[in-house]
């Protein structure tokens, strides 16, 4: 993992915000908890999102997630991959690897949820070919490639996605 986190990669445009009520935030709270305590997410690496309504619900840029918080999590209501552009409702960043999330929710209607911290050293995990800086266009096709038929992969000198139909599917593919 030889690159540095330096934030977001694309322009936020900023929505009204919106409330976010759904067990799944305390469901991905008690997963960064558990992700953190092996090891997986060092410092503030890492993401997490779910489905939801308009959109996809997706932890902040920067946020550490082994101590979250419900203001960690944004609403991502759009993203225009053409123009780096994502939209979210309220004051929060969302995720550097917002473009990530959206093509892979785009791709997989079958999963509602994606998590993604930073090892690399997972067994049954297919790898991506390729290394691309994070939060780009290419890094997030580079994932939705792999995980077209898999739930769980390696982004080449990154760390892991794992995707499911609730978090614990998602969960306990990784652990």
């Amino acid at each position: 993992m030889a690159e540095n986190y330096v934030g977001v990669k694309f322009e936020i445009v900023r929505l009204p915000e919106e409330p976010i009520d759904d067990p799944r935030i305390g469901e991905l709270i008690r997963a960064g908890r558990d992700l953190s305590a092996r090891g997986f997410c060092p410092e503030n690496s890492g993401n997490m999102s779910f489905r939801y309504v308009g959109g996809f619900v997706i932890t902040r840029a920067g946020s550490r997630l082994g101590s979250l918080t419900r203001e960690d999590f944004v609403l991502v209501t759009d993203v225009d991959i053409a123009g780096k552009k994502v939209f979210a409702a309220g004051d929060g960043d969302p995720s550097s690897e917002a473009m990530m999330h959206f093509l892979i929710y785009a791709a997989r209607k079958d999963i509602s949820v994606i998590l993604h911290a930073h090892t690399l050293d997972l067994k049954g995990a297919i790898a991506t070919r390729k290394i691309y800086p994070y939060g780009t266009p290419e890094f997030a096709r580079s994932a939705v490639e792999v995980l077209k038929n898999h739930d769980l992969a390696i982004l080449k000198d990154h760390g892991f996605v794992s995707v499911g139909k609730t978090v614990p599917d998602a969960l306990t593919k990784v652990v």
